[in-house]
């Protein structure tokens, strides 16, 4: 039974890198998760959950006033982007750049298209791990029963 919930981890592993969804940065934190650290891969992103909910809300507030501060957001933008790609969210690393590359032209409208897709892409992404973390749940669960 274990073998087979490691089988669709896999899968699903892989079709997320073959969606471009994450990259193989998020393989290289699997392979940190051990016997004494059995459930880091869970907490990494646990912890990136919250810190991008917070960060996206940040962006869509900032986006929402008349004037935005473009240096600001970008900022914000650059921060979501670093812990994006540590933990191997290709997509949303990506949608970060070319949302720096709008606030560093001061295009509103660039921003708040790309804003929108970094929610999607952050509820897919959400969506997908939530899946990710149940399975790992279950294998452990088979482990120790």
């Amino acid at each position: 039974m274990a073998q087979a919930i490691e089988q669709h981890i896999d899968q699903l592993v892989q079709t997320l890198q073959s969606e471009g969804i994450l990259d193989e940065q998020f393989e290289q934190l699997m392979s940190l998760q051990d016997e004494t650290n059995p459930n880091f891969v869970a907490e990494v992103v646990q912890l990136y959950f919250e810190d991008s909910a917070r960060k996206i809300d940040k962006i869509e507030q900032m986006l929402s006033t008349s004037s935005p501060d473009f240096e600001e957001l970008d900022q914000l933008v650059h921060q979501f982007k670093g812990s994006s790609a540590s933990l191997g969210a290709q997509m949303l690393a990506q949608l970060c750049i070319q949302l720096r590359a709008c606030c560093q032209v001061y295009n509103v409208q660039g921003c708040l298209t790309l804003a929108h897709q970094i929610r999607q892409a952050y509820d897919l992404l959400h969506n997908k791990l939530e899946l990710y973390m149940q399975l790992e749940t279950q294998r452990k669960q088979c482990l120790t029963a």
